[in-house]
């Protein structure tokens, strides 16, 4: 019983990789975890910056303060005798910001709902799907796995502003990923491309459109102590250009971001994990600083 606790422990941690997103910087995202686990976390946020209230943006030098506040489910499954994973979030958030588009300057302070998010994970190579009691006994190994996540427009937008909480548009994106592990050490990396539908509801009159953003992420994770863990984080973006009535308009490509994540244990079923990122090399969009903490429950 001792050596299932001491693994429960580390569980809770799987959702919070989910919930804690920002552009992109999500380890832990393709490990093996025991089935049919549930997970319901909370998230609050906090951004500065140059940066998007939701997805990418048609608009130039964005200056934004965003606090947020998400909640997440997560349920774990087999698929095809692997390990596989479903989970929905949505937010709250509430801005403050300006920015241009097309040399106008705009400025909103407001609050809304974000589009809600789902996404599928199945780890396709190295992660048997296994019960809590089979997965202690089970070695690390390396895993890779694959995953489609769709954002549905169902956030709060309205045509009279340029600012918005919603998006007014889908978004699919299909990842690749792997996690090997090595003793204390584990380094994730991942690949993926984000694909966008139009918004032709852009102050009512204009047609949004945005090319595909592709992405590459890798992160450097050390098991601190048995529910404890702590990663350094890096990815790079490309892409994204936007056009506003078949016009040209902002071009979002070659941004790095750097930053930390922390999680900690508090029992077998409770966890909190906190990050920090901020963008290294920028272009449009990015030149932010952005914090999260986050609390996961399993059952």
């Amino acid at each position: 019983m001792k050596i299932i606790n001491r693994f429960v422990r580390f569980l809770p941690f799987f959702l919070l990789s989910q919930l804690v997103q920002a552009e992109e910087l999500d380890p832990r995202s393709y490990i093996n975890i025991p089935i049919d686990q549930n997970f319901l976390g909370v998230i609050y946020g906090y951004t500065d910056g140059d940066v998007f209230t939701e997805a990418e943006s048609p608009y130039q030098d964005i200056q934004l303060e965003i606090n947020a506040l998400g909640l997440a489910y997560a349920r774990t499954f087999s698929m095809f005798g692997k390990s596989a994973k479903f989970d929905a979030n949505l937010a709250r958030i509430c801005v403050d910001g300006q920015a241009y588009l097309d040399q106008d300057k705009v400025t909103r302070s407001y609050c809304g709902y974000t589009d809600a998010r789902f996404r599928l994970n199945y780890n396709f190579y190295g992660a048997p799907a296994l019960s809590l009691t089979d997965y202690v006994k089970h070695k690390k190994q390396i895993v890779a796995g694959a995953s489609i996540q769709v954002s549905a427009p169902t956030g709060n937008y309205d045509t009279d502003y340029i600012f918005n909480t919603g998006s007014n548009r889908w978004f699919i994106k299909p990842e690749i990923g792997v996690s090997i592990p090595y003793k204390k050490w584990e380094f994730d990396f991942a690949i993926g491309v984000k694909y966008f539908t139009d918004n032709d509801e852009l102050q009512k009159v204009n047609r949004f459109e945005q090319d595909p953003i592709y992405n590459i992420q890798a992160h450097l994770i050390y098991d601190i102590s048995p529910g404890q863990w702590i990663a350094f984080n890096s990815n790079y973006f490309d892409g994204g250009d936007t056009y506003v009535n078949g016009e040209k308009g902002a071009i979002k490509a070659g941004n790095y971001r750097a930053g930390i994540t922390y999680s900690l244990s508090l029992s077998s079923q409770m966890s909190i994990k906190f990050l920090a990122n901020t963008g290294v090399t920028t272009k449009y969009g990015n030149d932010s600083d952005a914090y999260a903490l986050a609390l996961a429950y399993r059952w």
